[in-house]
Parts: structure tokens; sequence; C-alpha cells
């Protein structure tokens, strides 16, 4: 591949403005998207508000990648409706990974795992860190131009042979470019920090060290940043939520804070993970390790019997938590199992009045309108190679349920109160469904013989409770979740649509989370100063909960690209076995159908019969005398697994 005479696209770090071909008459409007790329010199955008794709031509893309926010200008062209990318606002690929190959002229090049990126990347320098690659290997590229599909730049890491151990996740990892180690000066900053901790850092800090306190958490997490308390007092409860006190070790400004804001949260892939912080701090001297002194942001609540928080304060504290649990354990001992009782007899009154708790919180929800999607997750099991070998469900226990209430209140408590105070501070927000998607939603239901209004949390909630147990459940609840507006970071406090509260934000796990840690240090600030010179967090606060918005959902979109390429691995042994599942999703090119453990295939529309339609409004395709809608059992064969896809034919 020669570039000589051709005209490129420059990229850069593509978070600039780019100027391509312009159409002479003037734009119709702006719009904001997903870009969607298709390797075939063309692409298109997703607008946010919802609406048809919108056609972008080669000489419009304007530096994008496939997954990139942009902002487009729209113009009318013959009839019909065309985007030019003008700007990208939210990188998603941020390197192009593939499969190493030198072409017939020999020209190295990268043909990418992602075909929608672009249809070939061409090697045009190489870096000098960088391994040497061999024909086969999976390698990385930094995109520098671009012409049409065809993207230019430099190679600047070798991952590996593609069936190595690790190699298919550290692919995606540098996809989004996730990194496992930390740069030199964040590490040298790492080696300053106390790991003891001194008699003057106990001053002027709560004892709670003769308390009961527990964490609860996965038997082979490392990071523990929260633990819990609770005593019952008369007919009502004191909840305590001890949450370690990252800020204390994570100073502003400090070379581990400008890589945690960089990083924005900590990325779970199965069998490893990309951290936020180096782990000498998260599995180290911040985290709530057993037996060991600890310090702590503590949220303390009196909760009376109804649910309602009735006084609550957040403080400083120490910790010594008495033991460390797991989801299991703490779900037997207040199921009442014996045995595991008289294992840990030291816990369960505290346990004991800990399930009352959460029941009772739970149920306050219940009532206040919390939507409550029954929404199934699946647990991924390697061997020692790195091979998926398992997909099943992952149980949610009792146990689940007690922290995340626990979690919830503290959440809750500590949004209201530095709402209440005026003080810049990040909020975890989540808005009304659009309304867009909500009158699609509205109109859906009507085909089904629901009659909806839509309106609030309340709605919802009914909706939900109403078609439980009923042939409609799944449809109306997978339906009603992708209504559902995302959740973001915000500093206004416009409350959580989805949890039906009017204040909420995310401060519970500040070891894995920007926005809680910068929640700790305005905390931390307004309790040593007396809640004077606030002010200066204002733009620090707006900054934090952009960034943090941007890094999740980069981290959800990787998250999801591994869970789907081991589902997809898992299937691999199991081509030609016959599987009973449910339709999980109806579109135009067919119908994916779930299995019981969450694996997702497609049953191309060309394969169901005869001619058959695509019925958009009523989220439905039929032929001949049959049909096939969202909750519709089905019996399918695993057919093939190719680019991580899982193709099914229906039996």
């Amino acid at each position: 591949m020669n570039k000589k005479n051709k005209k490129h696209k420059k990229i850069g770090t593509r978070d600039n403005k780019f100027s391509s071909k312009r159409q002479t008459k003037q734009a119709q409007r702006i719009v904001t998207g997903i870009y969607r790329g298709t390797g075939k010199g063309y692409a298109f955008l997703t607008p946010d508000g919802g609406g048809e794709d919108l056609f972008i031509p080669g000489f419009a893309l304007g530096g994008a990648l496939n997954g990139d926010r942009v902002k487009a200008e729209v113009f009318e062209e013959g009839g019909r409706y065309e985007a030019h990318v003008i700007e990208v606002t939210q990188q998603t690929t941020i390197y192009v990974v593939g499969t190493y190959t030198v072409g017939k002229s020999g020209q190295a090049v990268i043909i990418p795992d992602d075909g929608k990126v672009c249809r070939l990347f061409v090697i045009e320098s190489v870096s000098s860190e960088c391994g040497k690659p061999h024909e086969g290997y999976k390698v990385v590229g930094l995109p520098l131009e671009r012409d049409g599909d065809i993207l230019y730049g430099k190679l600047i890491e070798v991952l590996g042979e593609p069936n190595v151990k690790n190699v298919d996740m550290l692919s995606v990892a540098r996809t989004y470019g996730l990194e496992e180690e930390f740069p030199p000066e964040v590490q040298a900053a790492v080696h300053k920090v106390p790991f003891e901790i001194s008699d003057k850092e106990l001053e002027d800090r709560e004892d709670f060290r003769d308390d009961i306190v527990v964490t609860v958490d996965a038997p082979d997490a490392k990071d523990l940043d929260d633990a819990i308390c609770v005593k019952r007092k008369g007919n009502e409860y004191v909840l305590y939520v001890h949450i370690a006190d990252v800020s204390h070790y994570v100073r502003e400004n400090s070379p581990i804070d400008k890589e945690a804001f960089k990083r924005g949260t900590s990325v779970y892939f199965p069998g490893c993970v990309f951290p936020m912080l180096p782990r000498e701090l998260s599995n180290g001297i911040c985290s709530l390790n057993p037996r060991q002194d600890r310090l702590t942001l503590s949220c303390v609540m009196d909760i009376d019997s109804r649910g309602r928080v009735t006084s609550s304060r957040i403080t400083k504290g120490v910790i010594r938590t008495v033991r460390r649990m797991d989801y299991d354990t703490v779900a037997a001992i207040v199921e009442g199992d014996d045995q595991t009782r008289a294992e840990n007899e030291d816990v369960c009154e505290m346990l004991d009045a800990a399930r009352e708790l959460a029941d009772i919180l739970f149920n306050a929800r219940l009532r206040n309108g919390s939507v409550e999607f029954d929404i199934p997750e699946p647990k991924i099991t390697l061997d020692e190679n790195g091979v998926c070998v398992n997909v099943e469900l992952y149980k949610h226990k009792v146990s689940h349920m007690m922290i995340e209430e626990f979690m919830l209140a503290a959440n809750r408590t500590v949004a209201e109160t530095f709402d209440r105070l005026k003080v810049p501070f990040v909020y975890r927000v989540h808005e009304n469904p659009p309304a867009d998607k909500q009158q699609a939603f509205i109109e859906y239901l009507t085909t089904l013989g629901i009659d909806f209004k839509g309106g609030d949390s309340m709605d919802y909630s009914s909706l939900i409770e109403k078609v439980k147990n009923t042939p409609n459940e799944r449809a109306v609840s997978r339906v009603a979740l992708r209504t559902m507006a995302k959740a973001k970071y915000s500093t206004k406090d416009s409350g959580h649509f989805g949890l039906a509260i009017r204040h909420y934000c995310h401060f519970t796990s500040p070891i894995r989370r920007y926005p809680d840690l910068q929640d700790h240090r305005i905390i931390s600030e307004y309790i040593a100063r007396h809640g004077k010179g606030m002010k200066r967090y204002t733009a620090i606060a707006e900054e934090a909960a952009a960034r943090s918005s941007v890094r999740e959902q980069i981290a959800l979109s990787a998250e999801r690209n591994v869970i789907d390429l081991k589902k997809a691995e898992y299937m691999k042994a199991h081509i030609g076995e016959e599987f009973d599942g449910i339709v999980s999703s109806v579109t135009e090119w067919g119908v994916f159908v779930e299995l019981p453990n969450c694996v997702e295939g497609l049953v191309r529309k060309e394969f169901m019969g005869t001619d058959p339609v695509f019925d958009e409004k009523r989220r439905m395709i039929f032929c001949e005398d049959k049909s096939w809608r969202i909750g519709d059992p089905v019996k399918v064969r695993c057919e093939n697994v190719e680019n991580n896809k899982v193709d099914f034919v229906l039996l």
C-alpha cells in the first residue's frame, strides 16, 4: 500500500476539530451521537436524540473511529440527510489491535480485529520500544492519519501469538487504552507513602476499633474499601458504613492522583484487573484488611423501623475489622446454617441485626417506587491457560442485597448532606427516560394490550410488578430497561430515576472509582476547614464529573467486549449442540437468543423461513404462520462461532 499522491486526514490525539471537504450550503443543525464505522470507507452516526442513523460520507469521517462520540453538522443532499464529523468529543477506540501481516508489496499492515474501525492499518513506522512481530502475531497500532477506510500509523506494541494466555484480553485492553503498569513517577510517589499508621494520624478521628466491624466481599477480592456494623437501638438501628480513607494517602495533584484521574476507574476482566490505583495502595494500606488498623471516612446513620434515616453524621474514623467475610458465609449465617453460625459465633448477632435492617431498607425502596430489574449476570470460569471453560449465572444471595442496601443508604445520606450544605460535589444522577424512547415503549406496550402512560419511577415500578409471572414479563422488563437513560456523574444533584431517590452520589468505592475519591477529598477538607474555602472545588468537581462519566463508559465497553469474547470462546467447544433459550432482542437482521447461562447468539433473518418480515413497532419478526418476539422460548443449535460472535439456527 503506497500513500503517495493521497490526501489524508490527520488523526493525532483525535480530540481536536477537523477540517474536511465542506458543503457550500449551510448546515441545517448540529447533532451529537455515536460514530458507527463500517470499514468500507463510509460510516453512520447514531444521534443521541433518537431517530434514524445518518450517513457519513468518506470525506467527512473527521478522524473518528468506531464507537467514538462525535459532534457533526447535518446537511441535506439529494433528498437525504448526511452528517459531517467536526469533532471527536469522547474517544472509545484509542488504538487499533489486530493481526500483523506483510502484503505482496512488502508493506507491513495490521488486519484489525474490529472490521468496523477500518479495513486496513498500514504500518509506516515502528516504535523503538516495540518488539519484533512475526506473521500472525497480535499487535497494536497508533493511528495517525486516515484515508477513507484505511488508517496509517505507528506500530507500538507486539502482544504475541493469538493463542497465548491472556493475549485476547490484552488485545481488548489495548483497544480501549487500558494499562496494567503505572508510570515511573507514580511508582516513585508510591514508595513515599507511609504504610504504617502513626499516632498523629489518629488524632481527631473517631475510634470504632471496639465495634464488631466486618468486610463482606467475593473470596478473590483484594481491594476491600467498605466495611459495615449494625447495632440495634430499641426498635431502631444504627448503621455504620466505613469506607477506606483513600484521599488521606492520594493527595490532590500528586502523580498518583493525576494518574487516577486519567484512568477514572478500575476495569475488571475475568481473572485480572486494570487498577485505578497502584496495588501497593489498593491492596495494601488503603484496603480494609482484617485485624489491622485502617483509616476511614465513616457514615453513621440512625434508621427507624420504616427505613427512614432520622439522623446521621459523616466523620473521619479508625477501624479494625474483626473478620474478613465472603458473601456465601454471610448468607449461610443469616439464613440459619448451624455449622456456619457456630464457626462465626462472634459476628452472628451483629449480622442478624444487619439482615433485619437490610430487609427494612429494601422494602422501603420498593414502596417509594424503586425500579427493580432482574438482570442476569454471567460468571466466567477460566482454566490455567486463560481459556473459558464455563459460563454460568452469577447467583445473587441475600448477603449481596444486604451490602447493596447499606451502600445505597450511605451514598444517599452523603449526597443529601452535601447538597444541603451547598458545597461543590460530584453526584450520581439518572435522568428520566428520554421522551422519544418512552413514547416508543408506550406504543410497544399497546401492541401487548397493556395500558401505560409513562411518568415517574413509581409508574415503571408498578408496571414491572404488574407483569411479573405473566408471559410478557421478560419482554416488558427488557424493553423497559432499554428505555432508560444512562446514569452519569454531575455536579447537579438532580436525583436518580431508577432508584426513585432525590439525592444520590458515589461515596463507597474510592479505591476503584475517581468520583468517590474526589468526594472524599471534598468531605475531608470540609471537616478540616469547618466548611470554609470550598468554592475552589467548583471547577474541580465539574472536571471530575465529566472525566469520570467518559471513563466509566469506556470501562463498561471494554468489560462487555471481554465478556462477549469469553462467551464466544466457550461456545466454540459446543458447536453442533442444541440448547433451549429465549428471544432476547429482535432486530431487522434477525433475533438474538439468550441461553440460561447468559450466552447470546444471533439467528439470522435469512434463515428464519420464506420472506420473514421485521415489524419494528411490535418488535417482532413474522413469516408464514410463525412469529418471534422478545421473551419467546425457542430451541436452537450452535451453528458457528467467528470473530467472537455466536450464530444459532432455529430448530
